[in-house]
């Protein structure tokens, strides 16, 4: 993953004033995923942005902050 400028077949969603740029491998992985939802949580034994794929198991931790593995 890197971090670039929006290419014309690049997907771009934009919601509540932020915007996400997904190449098209990205996009077609999220789609076959279910999507991604992208939250963000402050509680005493976590505090970050949590994603989740769509058709994902709920594992516990999937939190991109916590330190921890993630799912898998």
């Amino acid at each position: 993953m890197a971090l670039d400028e929006s290419k014309d077949e690049d997907t771009v969603v934009e919601m509540d004033g932020i915007k996400l740029v997904f190449d098209a491998q990205t996009r077609d992985i999220l789609t076959q995923s279910g999507g991604l939802t992208i939250d963000y949580v402050d509680e005493d034994y976590r505090r970050g942005y949590m994603l989740k794929l769509g058709n994902a198991s709920d594992c516990g931790d999937c939190s991109s902050s916590s330190g921890g593995g993630g799912c898998g």
